[in-house]
């Protein structure tokens, strides 16, 4: 990595690091009150709910992550399929990780075992990964048409599946309003039971998906000529859904689907640095993290209520996947994603 990316990961650190200090010092609650709460609390003379350790501080531990997350997992996938639109939320991920988790939700067992949010989450999300990849290979890994159809087909299904279970239990309406405001993607309400089902996956995610930049630089060539230099691709590729699915469930279960935001970064970065993997997911998971970070800041400053980050994101995705889609089949013939 030169001296400007270097520089500009350092600048990226800073305001990530601004960005934190907002995030955990800002508050209608006077700071030397909240400040006092969390000496009392460290000493053990005060035990009582306190804003910073309480709401701030997991909110921003789950932000940061979900947005390394879903950057870096954009990332990777964009590279597997070799397809630009390859990303958490057009092939579907979200989705499975959502029809999973209603069944913890059916029989209440979030609050009993927190992880199996987890588990189910990635359960969905590798299955649902594993049979879109199956199926276009089916057809061709490089064809864009194949993939984004089937794709959206299987979204489709289990959105439906996840609707028609909601409609069929609309009586119960705690069970919809918490599935409600979990699919939106809001910041809202984390607390640390959400940080201890995010962060192992999340850990251990980003660090599976670095330990194969090399492979994946490789994999750009295609499946062949990896093969020929060594590259055992079914395995790699197993790996890497494996680690993929491990950033998404953590994302999705700690703070519901935020569409697209793997599909907007990677794209943005891959235009701006190139395609070398050493350098790509370093920056998605500063520059995922930092966009997630200001966003919710945003929306906290302006008092937005309306709007969750999942929402924002979903409308703002939902008109860049058009333009990235027309450019595609307007450079079809010619078009490398590595």
């Amino acid at each position: 990595m030169d001296r400007k990316k270097t520089f500009v990961l350092c600048a990226l650190l800073l305001l990530l690091f601004i960005g934190a200090l907002w995030t955990l010092l800002a508050g209608p609650t006077p700071f030397s009150d909240v400040w006092s709460g969390v000496q009392k609390r460290i000493s053990g003379l005060d035990n009582s709910w306190n804003p910073l350790l309480d709401e701030r501080l997991p909110r921003l531990i789950t932000i940061l992550c979900t947005g390394a997350s879903l950057a870096t997992a954009g990332t990777v996938m964009q590279t597997l399929f070799r397809n630009p639109l390859a990303s958490p939320s057009v092939l579907g991920l979200p989705a499975g990780a959502a029809l999973c988790v209603l069944f913890c939700f059916l029989l209440n067992i979030q609050h009993l075992y927190p992880w199996m949010l987890s588990l189910s989450a990635f359960c969905g999300c590798f299955f649902t990964l594993l049979f879109i990849y199956s199926v276009s290979r089916l057809f061709s890994l490089n064809d864009m048409n194949a993939l984004v159809l089937t794709s959206i087909a299987l979204a489709t299904v289990l959105t439906a599946s996840l609707q028609t279970i909601l409609y069929a239990l609309r009586a119960n309406w705690n069970l919809v309003q918490s599935m409600s405001e979990w699919m939106v993607g809001a910041t809202v309400d984390r607390n640390w039971q959400h940080v201890h089902m995010q962060v192992p996956l999340t850990i251990y995610g980003l660090l599976g998906c670095y330990s194969y930049r090399h492979e994946l630089n490789i994999l750009c060539l295609g499946d062949e000529e990896a093969s020929n230099l060594g590259i055992d691709v079914p395995k790699v590729r197993w790996h890497l859904f494996i680690w993929v699915s491990m950033l998404v469930s953590g994302a999705v279960a700690a703070m519901g689907n935020i569409a697209f935001f793997g599909l907007i970064l990677p794209n943005i970065l891959r235009t701006i640095l190139g395609p070398n993997i050493r350098t790509l997911i370093p920056f998605s998971i500063f520059v995922g993290a930092a966009t997630l970070l200001y966003l919710d800041i945003f929306l906290r400053f302006f008092q937005v209520t309306v709007l969750s980050i999942g929402n924002i994101f979903a409308l703002l995705g939902g008109v860049y996947f058009l333009v990235v889609l027309i450019q595609y089949q307007q450079q079809r013939k010619g078009l490398v994603v590595c």
